[in-house]
């Protein structure tokens, strides 16, 4: 028989909110709570479970156990089930009551999303939306747990396997090298042999899929910088640093272009399951 004592909410809400912050000052503010009682609902939930929930490292930041782990896993997405079904409740009765969460990658956010999101808000004025930047590993635990309602992104095989996920095709991303012509000359693919490049990180896929177009060509790569933020590469590609992979979509005129075979999809990827009614409408706009 199911033991209903340790079916306390607030103390599981505790505690999703406890593992998502790593941090009990800032989860008691997001509670609206003493820090104190944050602590307690913790040990009475460990009490409960009979095991230790959660952790702090040496640097005295939290850290979910193994135990904690699993409990967390399984707790986040029943939670966020709870929202989906109220938010349900309340769209049908109002669509324009709409909260729409999307995770979408940095670089992409203004040439794929910004149109939609205005031309919803023409019919749906009132629709809140919130959309966050987060790496691709991240997007995809949150989309699996329901914390978000679409993901927009890389193509990955990672969101196949997580169930119940769908996703649809938006565009092909093309890249290309950009570079200042006072510090370098590129007319043809031999003219990159041991040139400095700016590249995105190495999680990125154009990235990869850069360094395989380097090694089918025999060429030895040299890193000069990485990092995640194009505005950035272009910037450091302006003043002679490397030369700079970026989405042919930013290209500026201060630089020459030299242009590669490179692309890779970006995909809208959603649970069509967990979709509140003002999601579903929203994801008309992409079909």
């Amino acid at each position: 028989m199911l033991n209903t004592q340790s079916m306390n909410l607030d103390l599981i809400r505790t505690f999703v909110i406890v593992g998502q912050s790593r941090d009990y000052n800032d989860a008691a503010s997001k509670l609206n709570m003493d820090r104190s009682n944050v602590s307690r609902h913790i040990k009475t939930l460990e009490e409960l479970m009979g095991t230790k929930l959660i952790n702090k490292n040496a640097k005295n930041y939290i850290e979910l156990t193994e135990d904690g782990k699993v409990l967390f896993d399984g707790y986040e997405k029943a939670y966020n089930l709870l929202f989906i079904t109220e938010k349900t409740y309340l769209q049908n009765k109002d669509l324009n009551s709409g909260k729409i969460s999307i995770g979408i990658s940095s670089d992409i956010e203004s040439k794929i999303l910004i149109d939609k999101i205005v031309d919803f808000k023409k019919k749906y004025a009132d629709t809140a939306f919130k959309t966050i930047n987060l790496p691709s590993k991240s997007l995809v635990e949150k989309l699996s747990h329901y914390t978000l309602d679409f993901v927009i992104d890389e193509k990955s095989d990672s969101y196949k396997k997580s169930s119940g996920v769908k996703s649809i095709d938006l565009f092909d991303e093309e890249y290309c090298l950009v570079y200042s012509k006072n510090n370098f000359a590129i007319s043809d693919i031999s003219d990159l042999k041991d040139l400095s490049f700016i590249l995105p990180v190495s999680t990125k896929q154009e990235r990869k899929l850069f360094e395989e177009y380097l090694s089918d060509n025999q060429i030895t790569r040299r890193l000069s910088i990485e990092t995640s933020n194009y505005f950035s590469s272009i910037e450091y590609a302006k003043n002679g640093l490397g030369v700079a992979l970026v989405p042919k979509s930013m290209i500026v005129d201060e630089l020459e272009v030299f242009d590669i075979d490179l692309k890779k999809t970006i995909t809208l990827s959603y649970v069509e399951n967990n979709l509140s009614p003002s999601s579903k409408e929203f994801l008309k706009e992409f079909k």
